[in-house]
């Protein structure tokens, strides 16, 4: 998996990378759960069932690059996708996030209107989300709720602060929760975009989610940050619900081994 900002990838990767991920919006459910419909609930499912743990635990970033893995692997295998895997570069974009080129009608479409925050342009307008917080099917809109203030923690001083930080228990704190009460550049994130993308549990229903975690999951992380407690190790073994087959977390922190193969520019 090479990844590269998302300005600078072609017109024509960015128009088939789109393509890819409506394929799985539009192909049926394959895994496990019974209550998924298509392959882009499959893809949720890991996630939705497990987010109380791994989040807060030593395997949250091991465990959604994997996830990331599986989304690559997804869109490559049964949807066709030759092209590299985006990011985006949040700090391009932190003096205004609606005026990002992510937003255009023809990529990832808008913000959201109305009461309910659904977003009305964009290839996935129309895109009907199955899970909500518990696991259970309730079908919703794609929702947005764009926040310039939010997406300034991502600032570069506050990720600087965050990567300098030796013990995971810290780092953690710092990714997802600032001083005096703000948040961290993470958590920032995913607030920025807000609706289903704010939302802990919902997040990868928003298609781009795949691009904003990725852009956290750069060559640094392949330094374990230790095991900092009595739980997580590298013989951890990820869950992924059925979707592709479990593994250690040692298999996902080498970046040119079988599961993972990525280069960062």
């Amino acid at each position: 998996m090479a990844s590269l900002l998302r300005y600078n990838l072609t017109q024509e990767e960015k128009t088939s990378y789109i393509a890819a991920d409506l394929c799985l919006m539009n192909s049926p459910a394959k895994g496990g759960n019974p209550n998924a419909a298509t392959r882009w609930d499959d893809l949720q499912w890991p996630h939705v069932v497990q987010t109380a743990t791994v989040h807060g635990v030593g395997a949250f970033l091991p465990f959604h690059r994997y996830l990331l893995t599986a989304h690559e692997r997804l869109i490559r295998d049964e949807c066709g996708y030759t092209g590299r895997m985006p990011y985006w570069d949040e700090l391009h974009d932190i003096e205004d996030v609606s005026a990002s080129d992510l937003w255009k009608n023809e990529y990832f479409g808008g913000d959201g209107t109305g009461p309910g925050g659904c977003i009305e342009t964009g290839p996935f307008r129309n895109l009907t989300l199955r899970w909500i917080q518990n696991g259970s099917v309730e079908e919703h809109c794609l929702s947005r709720r764009f926040s310039t203030q939010d997406l300034q923690m991502t600032n570069q001083d506050n990720i600087d602060r965050c990567n300098a930080l030796q013990e995971y228990n810290d780092a953690w704190l710092c990714w997802f929760g600032g001083p005096h009460g703000s948040l961290g550049p993470h958590a920032a994130g995913h607030a920025a975009v807000g609706g289903v993308m704010g939302d802990a549990t919902l997040s990868p229903g928003d298609p781009v989610f795949y691009r904003s975690v990725l852009g956290g999951q750069g060559p640094e992380f392949t330094d374990y940050f230790g095991d900092n407690g009595n739980v997580t190790t590298l013989n951890h073994r990820l869950y992924m619900a059925e979707l592709y087959p479990n593994i250690t977390i040692a298999d996902v922190m080498d970046l040119h081994g079988d599961v993972v193969c990525s280069e960062y520019h």
